[in-house]
């Protein structure tokens, strides 16, 4: 276990938002502004910038607690197939739709004897530029097992029809498979999420909303820094292992949510989303996090989650300065520019 040494005087609670300067040339060019919450599992707040009771869509960010409602019957049942840690990441992911990755979907689906058309989620060529590339010269169009998506939506396959006997409607916000994710999403959030905005993801699932605070604290308890049921403190751990042990398959080549957890393992475990949000389990402190850029930005959310564990004291292996601590070039390779933090002293 690492020996807690934060970079900052804990508690640190600040009315304005995390705010990144993007300079050309020492110029400020652009800012990103990022609301952010760390709290434990009661939800007590250990640092906190900007709107934190801001109601957010987390998106993708929140396929670690989807996904324990899948683990937690598959932990329980007798005479099913073996998942993988790889597959497990994968039911957690927002992969590039790279060959493996589609491989593993397929794989994954046939375990259990579901056709990948059973997937709903649509389809779209790898996010992946050289994967992209090859598909576009050797197929007439993309599959839906390309999807960033496929993963989470290979789980909810298999859990409707472990429940139900059929995968028929499993996206539908009445289905019993999204039924169950919601009770555990409000378990672990301690937000009664039917009360706050709902919507469809771009994959096509229920997309839920509640207040940033709240999330972080879903990921304190995944965390393990709360009293949860022995199944589900069973399927938080065997989710985070498989995320540290099988990293690439949670988002794949130059990807930082890969890098992140594949340099801090079973000490930290990260998830983007969509529309600039990040989510953040700090294991050996029991600590949950979430951040939202409010301009969207990918960018942005990757500075600022390398901030914020910076802050907490966890050292940056060089190889996410590419993320954390960016440096613009122009197409020919030439240094232009930066983005560095303002508001939040890291020493």
């Amino acid at each position: 276990m690492s020996v807690f040494r934060p970079a900052i005087e804990l508690p640190f609670i600040a009315e304005e938002p995390l705010c990144l300067s993007v300079r050309r040339n020492g110029f400020q060019e652009s800012i990103h502004e990022i609301d952010v919450v760390v709290c434990d599992a009661v939800g007590r707040v250990v640092l906190a910038m900007g709107a934190r009771e801001s109601i957010v869509f987390p998106r993708s960010a929140m396929k670690p607690l989807q996904a324990l409602a899948l683990v937690e019957m598959l932990n329980g049942a007798v005479d099913v197939p073996a998942i993988t840690a790889a597959e497990f990441a994968l039911i957690c992911a927002s992969h590039n739709g790279e060959q493996f990755h589609a491989d593993a979907v397929s794989g994954l689906l046939a375990k259990f004897d579901i056709s990948p058309e059973a997937l709903t989620c649509g389809a779209h060529w790898s996010l992946d530029q050289n994967t992209m590339i090859e598909q576009v010269r050797r197929m007439e169009h993309p599959e839906k097992l390309h999807n960033n998506c496929s993963g989470k939506h290979a789980g909810m396959l298999i859990l409707a029809k472990l429940l139900t006997g059929s995968t028929e409607g499993y996206a539908d916000f009445t289905h019993a498979a999204q039924q169950r994710i919601l009770g555990v999403l409000e378990f672990m959030t301690g937000s009664d999420l039917m009360a706050s905005a709902l919507g469809i993801d771009g994959c096509g699932a229920p997309a839920y909303s509640a207040p940033l605070g709240n999330w972080a604290r879903g990921f304190a308890m995944f965390a393990g820094g709360g009293v949860l049921p022995d199944a589900r403190q069973q399927a938080c751990a065997t989710l985070r292992d498989a995320i540290a042990a099988e990293p690439a398959y949670i988002a794949g080549t130059d990807r930082a949510c890969s890098a992140i957890n594949a340099v801090y393992g079973d000490a930290i475990t990260v998830k983007t989303g969509a529309e600039g949000v990040y989510a953040l389990a700090f294991h050996e402190l029991g600590l949950g996090a979430m951040l939202k850029t409010r301009d969207g930005n990918r960018r942005g959310a990757e500075v600022a989650i390398g901030a914020i564990i910076r802050a907490f004291g966890y050292p940056v292996d060089p190889s996410l300065n590419r993320y954390f601590n960016p440096i613009l070039k122009n197409w020919a390779g030439t240094e232009v520019g930066d983005i560095t933090v303002l508001n939040l002293s890291l020493g």
